[in-house]
């Protein structure tokens, strides 16, 4: 055997055993042989949430946009479309919140630069922080008992996140916020009443996510003053936090435990939940190894 050859087989056994021990990491072998995950994904899935305040569904999406001239530069992109929950009482629908889309981007440099197009020559700047943007759209909050019903008709905020991690463990972000909401009649017959927050407010968001994906706690704060169409400026504040912890896989599909509690100043009310999400379709961690044959 020639030296050439002798030092393929040497990379291949190298990278074989990198690639076995990273599955060993996420990969989990039952007394037959048969193949499971100990790792989830929690960003790219759909799931139905059945809890205390409701029956709830949503979809979540993650991805990453790179570039070719600056490998050390990407986008980290979340979406979630279509997260709703319905409230049912006595058969009959009670209350209904969705959101038809809400994102979250930040953008990530190892170094964490930015490049400022000034003159011939762009300028690179050096933060100690990521930056990134929240924008929702179309959220709508409808009450049996109430006379109107909100339409979220828009909500950015520009986000400096602290945390600067290079994947989606860790944020640690704050900005300003704005807001645009209606009241309208629930017979359609027109808006009642608005409130428009521009970037009056500060928003703060704490997201903390296990290696495994087995846990995550999320943590949301907006506070400041809206103009609203009927007595002018005002202070309001919003807060909410949610925990989820995953405590079974049924073929390969996790079942978690979530618990949250919510506060709106508008309302003047704080509500409670608890209860059981489960995935219906998901997209396996990288790091699972399902395929029968390769012994961990």
């Amino acid at each position: 055997m020639g030296a050439t050859t002798r030092a393929l087989v040497v990379a291949a056994l190298v990278a074989a055993g990198h690639h076995q021990a990273s599955a060993d990491e996420c990969t989990g072998v039952t007394d037959v042989g048969d193949r499971f995950a100990t790792c989830f994904d929690l960003g790219n899935r759909l799931s139905v949430t059945a809890a205390s305040n409701g029956v709830g569904v949503g979809i979540a999406l993650r991805h990453e946009i790179t570039f070719d001239d600056d490998p050390d530069l990407e986008w980290k992109m979340e979406h979630q479309l279509l997260a709703s929950t319905y409230t049912l009482a006595l058969g009959a629908p009670d209350s209904f919140t969705g959101t038809f889309y809400a994102g979250r981007y930040l953008r990530h440099a190892r170094d964490g630069h930015i490049l400022l197009p000034l003159g011939d020559t762009p300028k690179k700047i050096f933060l100690p922080f990521d930056i990134g943007a929240i924008f929702e759209i179309g959220r709508l909050d409808w009450r049996h008992m109430d006379p109107t019903f909100t339409i979220g008709v828009v909500r950015v905020a520009p986000l400096i996140d602290l945390a600067r991690s290079h994947d989606y463990k860790r944020i640690f972000a704050i900005g300003p916020s704005m807001h645009w909401d209606m009241e309208v009649d629930r017979r359609f017959s027109g808006i009642t009443q608005q409130t428009i927050a521009p970037f009056t407010e500060g928003l703060a968001t704490i997201r903390l996510e296990s290696n495994d994906g087995l846990y995550v706690a999320e943590l949301r704060a907006e506070a400041g003053t809206a103009w609203r169409s009927d007595r002018g400026w005002h202070p309001e504040a919003r807060a909410s936090a949610e925990i989820e912890r995953i405590l079974i896989a049924i073929n390969d599909r996790p079942i978690a435990l979530t618990a949250g509690i919510q506060y709106d100043s508008v309302r003047d009310e704080t509500l409670a939940r608890v209860g059981l999400r489960f995935v219906i379709l998901d997209r396996t961690d990288p790091r699972v190894s399902l395929r029968r044959g390769i012994t961990p």
